[in-house]
């Protein structure tokens, strides 16, 4: 299985935390960059450079984008999300270290309605709904605690590295790579990234497929000590209900 050192994504999250949300005057004006700007829907600005993977695909990502957008929008159950959002995209994650001060495949700056993204032959992180989500989510709804935010975004996906969800969850028991998730919700990011966003993001999927989107909303917008309350059961008998579910999945294509 391949795991990411538990130490780069705490040093990710002690950056974010330390330099906080970046706004588009001090993306637009980083002096690393000659942004070129396409402004032709009236939903987003993309800024790419010149001669880079996007230039040369412009319309192909635009409408990719835009589809996108409908996607969030019809995940979140929301009318057209109406402000204008800015998305940076840069050819590497050492280009996305030079625009924001670390490395990373994507990142939603919220308060700004700004999103930055990779994109190149190499890879396609602009073309999730993960990070469209983050943004989309918290403007409209608020700020979660993080175990739920960052589980409706990988069921906005509903995948992970193009596994299924609870395919995944299967194999991850399997593997003796399972984590309980008391340690989940309570200290999701300190648990490896490669286990902690596939398990949150089939509880989050199995909350929503059982409970209702009504329920996990109420969460989100403040109540997670209510969850016990709006389900009828705590997290342990929450947690001993979805793995009685994914235990009835196979899960023996995956090589994770």
């Amino acid at each position: 299985m391949r795991m990411k050192l538990t130490i780069t994504l705490l040093l990710l999250i002690l950056t974010q935390a330390v330099l906080g949300q970046k706004s588009l005057n001090q993306l637009l004006h980083n002096k690393d960059f000659k942004w070129v700007a396409d402004s032709s829907s009236s939903r987003i600005t993309i800024y790419y450079q010149s001669g880079s993977w996007v230039s040369l695909r412009m319309d192909m990502v635009k409408q990719k984008m835009l589809k996108q957008l409908d996607s969030v929008q019809s995940f979140m159950q929301i009318s057209p999300y109406k402000p204008r959002i800015h998305l940076f995209i840069v050819d590497t994650r050492k280009q996305m270290k030079d625009l924001i001060g670390w490395e990373t495949n994507g990142t939603a700056f919220y308060k700004h309605n700004v999103l930055t993204g990779v994109a190149s032959a190499k890879s396609n992180a602009i073309f999730a709904n993960h990070e469209l989500f983050h943004l989309m989510a918290m403007n409209i709804w608020g700020v979660p605690e993080t175990w739920l935010n960052e589980g409706m975004a990988i069921y906005a996906d509903n995948n992970w590295y193009g596994y299924d969800l609870y395919q995944l969850t299967h194999y991850l028991i399997a593997n003796n790579s399972y984590v309980p998730l008391e340690k989940l919700t309570k200290d999701f990011r300190n648990v490896d990234s490669m286990v902690a966003y596939p398990l949150i993001g089939s509880f989050t999927r199995y909350l929503n497929e059982t409970y209702g989107r009504e329920m996990l909303i109420n969460i989100w917008k403040g109540k997670p000590k209510q969850l016990e309350k709006l389900t009828g059961k705590n997290l342990t008998e929450l947690e001993k209900e979805w793995l009685n579910k994914i235990k009835t999945i196979d899960y023996q294509n995956i090589k994770y």
